[in-house]
């Protein structure tokens, strides 16, 4: 037997559509989770969208974070009940459609123990992106971490630039956000950094120097521009500096290794997330530690969602967070 899904499929590059897959039952230590929200990631989706992301086939469906409600339970599992409100990453497909993950579908089949609970008070939209919570505090908290009194310089203020900035400010420390999209820096002036500049008009070194006469302790880049990144190699104190290159870049990226060599700059390349880290992020979101409503900036039931996706390509400068909503289904 199979259950039958909505899912946003992926046909081809460029072309997304609202459509039906099969799951399988739930087997041993199983449960089938009805969705409430699953959450876009704009960066890795997109580049999957335009077929940038190493080995992308279609047609698929993506995503990988989203919350539900658990419907049914398979045997042999004690850690989940019916009617739990839980976060999970990806479904199993019975389709021949490829999984990328499979997060943007109605229903989800998973293994219990992958769960996590959403504490009472926070909110299913927020909570479904719980990843792109995760791969900042990945960076700024596991990897690095960012130590209490550093100063840290976070370029590119899409969502994963807004958590690195949040994160590396819970742990103390003072944060410069930029960016080249002034809406951005907007919201990361009132909810991610302590300051902000757009170097395509303001003096970045300057500033950092100002608040840190040595220079920055550490930068973190989501911006994947070769460009930036190789310009902030100045911003940087001179011995001991760390940098991580925080964002996913497809393509060979041409970086000016001379100002590294001569400040003896440590460089980071974390991926993906942490149970730990996705769970610590889930504990922050329900003391209000994290800030994530205010920065979604497009929600759409799933008939709509394929639109959401063009948007992404058209119009990127207006698209933080965006969230499909499948609560109506």
């Amino acid at each position: 037997m199979t259950i039958r899904s909505k899912a946003i499929i992926f046909d081809d590059e460029r072309k997304a559509r609202l459509g039906e897959i099969e799951l399988p039952e739930p087997a041993e230590g199983q449960v089938l989770v009805k969705t409430h929200c699953s959450g876009i990631s704009i960066g890795t989706e997109g580049w999957i969208f335009t077929k940038r992301y190493k080995g992308t086939t279609f047609p698929l469906v993506t995503g990988y974070q989203k919350t539900g409600v658990v419907e049914e339970v398979g045997p042999r599992v004690d850690s989940a009940a019916v009617g739990d409100l839980v976060f999970l990453r990806s479904t199993q497909m019975a389709s021949d459609i490829r999984s990328m993950w499979g997060g943007h579908t109605a229903y989800s089949i998973e293994d219990a123990q992958k769960l996590i609970a959403v504490p009472d008070g926070v909110d299913p939209m927020d909570a479904s992106l719980l990843v792109m919570c995760a791969v900042g505090y990945h960076g700024a908290a596991e990897v690095m971490p960012i130590a209490a009194g550093e100063l840290v310089v976070v370029i590119g203020q899409g969502l994963i630039g807004q958590y690195a900035a949040q994160v590396s400010r819970l742990r103390g420390a003072t944060v410069i956000a930029t960016d080249v999209i002034d809406q951005r820096l907007d919201y990361s002036a009132e909810y991610s950094a302590d300051l902000v500049a757009n170097p395509d008009r303001d003096d970045v070194a300057a500033l950092v120097h100002e608040v840190k006469g040595n220079g920055a302790d550490a930068i973190i880049d989501t911006s994947t521009n070769e460009v930036a990144i190789n310009r902030s190699f100045e911003w940087m104190k001179q011995h001991g500096g760390r940098y991580c290159l925080q964002g996913y870049y497809p393509e060979l990226t041409c970086l000016d290794l001379s100002t590294p060599h001569i400040k003896e700059i440590v460089f980071h390349n974390p991926t993906n997330v942490t149970d730990e880290g996705m769970r610590e992020c889930m504990r922050m979101l329900a003391e209000d530690k994290l800030t994530v409503g205010p920065l979604i900036t497009h929600t759409a039931a799933p008939e709509d969602a394929p639109r959401l996706y063009d948007l992404m390509l058209e119009s990127p400068a207006d698209c933080l967070a965006m969230v499909i909503d499948w609560r109506a289904e």
